[in-house]
């Protein structure tokens, strides 16, 4: 199907575009494959593109997977710094400093199936990125290889009410860099992130679901914080921590645990309340602070059969509202549940 695409987020505000969507089995398979193609373009004049998917394919020897995202962005952002201590005002610039970030990338996965519910494969990706902060350029280009583990159990792939679902990826890659105040720096990095969920059916279809997430950069000490920024890993987001804004914090790791209770309303309609905490942290000088808690509620109406959901959602978090103007309360407007 092709729809118009109407978003609303914090960070790009009302985005405007169209998407087309497939949604198939192929022969011999249980579960719904999906292909999309997306483009919007954002009223602080932010471009996306994006195409990607996750095959379910069967050959006379094995089932396998194929999982693909291409696509370009050119977005306005915030820089606000890197590390966690944005609740207390250190460390951090509370008014944020405006850049563009033009970024394009590949990524590629094809696990094996392993028996019923696991698979295991390899991941390759690349990634450009070219951005300016405090009037200096960096040029970055990120290519890796690795091997993703998958384990899932969920009864369908969009709107689950019970199974689990497992996603663990390593991977190494050449990062290079180029400063206008410095030499061009090339270095090995490794990457890490993990992905666990449970869906679990309670009386009266409610659904309860939850999810912990964690994302790591390993770069040697000489690496230029700012060289690597648009790699660092992020917390908050529509998918992420709702409530707090995607661009505000960065760092080496992420870790973030949110859970939802899906509540049936009426038809194809339902209800969600949703609350998560997590942060992110520097790898070489771990320091705990107060963790950021997002929370909300949200309202789903079903699309198709697939069980792909519009979903609408309102989210606060514990991030001082002061900071950087920002509105004490965030709205989503988008395709598919955050997990």
């Amino acid at each position: 199907m092709g729809i118009p695409v109407v978003n609303y987020s914090p960070e790009s505000t009302w985005e405007f575009g169209a998407a087309a969507q497939a949604y198939f089995r192929l022969p011999n398979q249980e579960r719904t494959s999906i292909v999309q193609i997306d483009g919007t373009y954002s009223l602080k004049h932010q471009w996306y593109f994006n195409a990607q998917g996750a095959l379910y394919c069967a050959s006379k020897t094995a089932n396998w997977q194929l999982h693909f995202r291409v696509g370009y962005s050119d977005q306005p952002a915030t820089y606000y710094g890197i590390g966690n201590e944005g609740n207390m005002g250190v460390g951090m610039l509370r008014e944020g400093i405006p850049y563009t970030l033009q970024r394009s990338y590949a990524t590629i996965q094809t696990p094996v199936a392993l028996g019923k519910d696991w698979a295991i494969g390899p991941t390759a990706n690349v990634q450009f990125t070219d951005y300016e902060i405090a009037h200096i350029g960096y040029r970055m280009s990120d290519v890796g290889v690795g091997v993703v583990t998958l384990y899932d159990t969920r009864d369908v792939t969009f709107y689950p009410t019970r199974g689990v679902f497992f996603k663990l990826s390593l991977s190494s890659s050449y990062l290079a860099y180029l400063m206008d105040v410095a030499a061009p720096s090339r270095h090995i990095t490794g990457h890490l992130s993990a992905d666990v969920r449970q869906y679990i059916q309670l009386p009266h279809d409610l659904v309860v679901a939850w999810q912990f997430k964690t994302q790591w950069i390993i770069t040697p000490y000489e690496v230029s914080p700012l060289g690597v920024y648009s790699l660092l890993p992020r917390l908050g987001g529509q998918d992420g921590l709702r409530g707090v804004n995607s661009d505000m914090f960065r760092d080496d790791v992420m870790m973030a645990l949110q859970t939802e209770l899906r509540i049936p309303i009426w038809s194809i309609f339902r209800a969600t309340i949703f609350a998560g905490v997590g942060d992110v942290y520097d790898v070489h000088d771990w320091h705990w602070t107060v963790p950021k808690v997002g929370y909300g509620v949200g309202l789903r109406a079903a699309i198709n059969k697939a069980k792909v959901n519009i979903r609408f959602d309102v989210a606060r978090s514990n991030v001082d509202p002061r900071w950087n103007n920002i509105n004490a309360y965030s709205f989503y407007l988008t395709a598919t549940e955050a997990f």
